[in-house]
């Protein structure tokens, strides 16, 4: 059974011994349990200019979950914050997350913002006619595009 789970330390170092064993992705990946894909990414991410390094690795893990810890809680404050500004003016989820990211304040992204607003309304909320667009999308015209003639001038 293939683990779903993140790289450990111990699998990154692994991952180094058997690429200086010059063992191929494809017996990495088998031998660690993980996927060939998942491997490649691992090494695409994490090496440097004299290859794949396990302590390397393993620091620039430790940044990315440190950079993008925070954003991406959905905390009972942050549906606070969605709702205060929703009540306020109508704004779009785009405006509501770079506002945010602008005063320096934890926001999700806002696509979230907008999933968050379809929940709401799905169980009968109204947040959604708060919206400057009320979760509108432009629709084509009657007919869609019209086709490119082969062989007619456009002058």
């Amino acid at each position: 059974m293939k683990n779903k789970k993140h790289f450990t330390p111990d699998q990154r170092y692994q991952i180094e011994a058997l690429l200086a064993a010059k063992k191929s992705q494809k017996e990495i990946a088998s031998i660690i349990g993980k996927d060939p894909s998942v491997v490649g990414r691992e090494l695409k991410r994490n090496s440097h200019k004299r290859g794949y390094s396990a302590r390397m690795a393993q620091m620039y893990a430790d940044e990315r979950k440190e950079r993008f810890r925070d954003n991406r809680r959905f905390t009972e404050s942050i549906k606070r914050k969605i709702i205060r500004e929703l009540t306020g003016e109508p704004w779009s989820p785009r405006q509501i997350a770079g506002k945010a990211r602008k005063e320096g304040q934890p926001m999700v992204s806002h696509e979230r913002i907008c999933q968050f607003i379809r929940e709401d309304k799905a169980s009968g909320g109204v947040l959604y006619k708060n919206l400057r667009h009320r979760l509108k999308h432009r629709k084509r015209a009657a007919g869609g595009k019209k086709a490119v003639i082969l062989g007619q001038s456009i002058h």
